[in-house]
């Protein structure tokens, strides 16, 4: 806890620009909750690979993404309606703020699920590991402030170890074991912190679940959108005649799991504790998937377990690193 308060002192000096400092609203106990939050977000979005890799065999990466934000809108202003007490603030945001935000969510759902889509799931998996080296770049970006040299070293480790994972072994001649949706994944983790960081700053005072339910209906206008354009030219599949239990079981995982608990509680976690401190807390998003996955029958290789050691070894380097730098005055 010590060195999640010096976390927390530091990033409260940052500011991101001239609308709202982004910075830890809670300290002491009443940060509890958020680390609580995480922790069940973990545990959830752990089981979103397992999940798009089993449907993206009978359906679309397009319908994937928009249907999971598309089906859980029902629930988000069911639930602001039952929990919001009446009087209670709403943010004042300019709409095209709030379509930029609803972009940003609307590209990482559909560039993270065409990412899985054409990835081997595990090799997924290590890319994703590298999320808080990609939260704390954006962050970087956003606020202007140059990266240490604790970031510069994770990325050391972080890089090779991603191109370790993509190998079938390690065997010189070893094929590359590349399916396109590696760069996508990289990008789709872009925008989400993006996202996570401007959605705090520019719906300052209102509560996450706000938060959620409004740049979620953003989003899906967006995803329908692009689900249309990507049925128009024949990008669309799925097997309507023939749906399974399971189908609805990993769908309603995808929508009730993933967007509506997770989301919330992850920007939650982000208002709590800060963004560079709640990524912390993906790290532990890979365990949790190889778990599920070697559960499945699907084992990791000996190459994707060595790169996803360098992938979460770098993590921990520049987060222990940053924490023993001295903090900008």
């Amino acid at each position: 806890m010590r060195m999640m308060d010096d976390d927390a002192r530091t990033l409260a000096r940052q500011e991101v620009g001239p609308d709202v400092p982004i910075t830890p609203s809670a300290g002491g106990l009443a940060r509890w909750p958020g680390i609580l939050g995480l922790i069940v977000t973990v545990l959830i979005w752990g089981s979103t690979v397992p999940a798009i890799s089993v449907l993206s065999v009978r359906w679309d990466p397009y319908f994937l993404a928009m249907i999971r934000y598309v089906a859980a809108l029902p629930v988000f202003w069911l639930l602001l309606r039952l929990l919001e007490r009446p009087g209670a603030p709403h943010a004042a945001i300019r709409p095209w703020r709030l379509m930029t935000l609803g972009t940003a969510m609307a590209a990482f759902a559909t560039l993270y699920t065409l990412g899985i889509a054409y990835s081997h799931p595990v090799t997924a998996v290590v890319f994703g590991a590298s999320m808080p080296i990609v939260a704390n770049l954006v962050a970087r970006v956003v606020q202007s402030a140059a990266p240490g040299r604790g970031l510069y070293l994770g990325i050391a480790f972080v890089v090779p170890g991603a191109m370790l994972a993509m190998f079938d072994d390690f065997r010189m001649d070893a094929p590359l074991r590349l399916g396109g949706g590696e760069p996508l994944i990289v990008l789709a983790m872009v925008c989400w912190s993006w996202y996570s960081l401007m959605a705090q700053r520019w719906m300052s005072g209102v509560s996450q679940l706000q938060i959620t339910a409004r740049t979620s209906s953003a989003a899906s206008l967006v995803l329908l959108v692009v689900y249309g354009i990507a049925a128009a030219s024949g990008q669309t599949y799925g097997a309507w005649n023939a749906v399974t239990g399971l189908d609805i079981s990993l769908m309603a995982l995808l929508a009730y799991g993933v967007i509506v608990i997770a989301v919330v509680m992850w920007n939650n976690g982000v208002a709590r504790l800060g963004l560079p401190l709640a990524s912390l807390y993906l790290n532990l998003i890979p365990a949790v998937t190889l778990a599920i996955l070697m559960i499945m029958g699907i084992p990791p290789s000996l190459g994707q377990v060595s790169g996803a050691v360098l992938v979460v070894a770098g993590i921990l380097i520049a987060q222990l690193w940053s924490r023993r730098s001295p903090a900008p005055s």
